[in-house]
């Protein structure tokens, strides 16, 4: 296993690297916005929690995988729209489902998601990735068995991962922000550890 891992010292390997392994985590997650999205609006909650927590790991997985990496990884630009489209599938999920209103659910999701992809500022997509895992949550609270699980996740990952989320994501949100609120914009991918800086 270790050695499918690490390329050989000419580039040319046997296997895949931790960039590359990286690269298929974020793209799992990716794929992971659809189910979601079946599962939360066919109410089947507790489904959509081992979903949630499975792409939270790949998330976390694949950050430390890239950062470890020799090389910037192919997705790079897509780990924080991966991050949204999974919110916006469990947005668009609970107005469809009526857990909250349509009107409220699905309009914040597709804000996001054509944020996620249009606009290369951190702080628009985090605002709205967060508003709709705080809806998630407390429909798991009112509605799901497991709904313990994915809190204790986010405090798992927060602890985990305390010292980046204030270096790099606290930095990128707050940067994110003051670009929005002054009207500038940075010629910056939508990478947190870009805005960071």
């Amino acid at each position: 296993m270790e050695a499918a891992m690490h390329r050989h010292a000419s580039g040319v390997g046997t296997g895949l690297d931790q960039a590359d392994v990286a690269d298929l985590l974020t793209l799992a997650r990716l794929l992971s916005a659809p189910i979601m999205l079946w599962l939360v609006s066919n109410r089947s909650l507790d489904a959509a929690v081992l979903v949630v927590v499975v792409a939270w790991w790949t998330d976390f997985l694949d950050g430390r995988l890239a950062r470890r990496a020799h090389r910037e990884t192919r997705l790079k630009d897509w780990d924080l729209r991966a991050d949204a489209w999974l919110a916006s599938a469990a947005g668009l999920g609970m107005g469809l489902a009526g857990y909250f209103s349509w009107w409220v659910a699905v309009p914040l999701a597709a804000v996001v998601l054509v944020m996620s992809v249009l606009v290369s500022n951190p702080a628009a997509v985090m605002v709205g990735v967060a508003a709709q895992y705080g809806m998630f949550i407390m429909a798991l609270y009112l509605w799901a068995d497991l709904w313990w699980l994915v809190v204790l996740h986010v405090i798992v990952f927060l602890l985990a991962g305390w010292r980046r989320f204030w270096d790099v994501v606290w930095r990128a949100f707050w940067a994110g922000l003051a670009g929005l609120l002054t009207g500038r914009r940075r010629h910056r991918r939508l990478v947190l550890d870009d805005w960071a800086e």
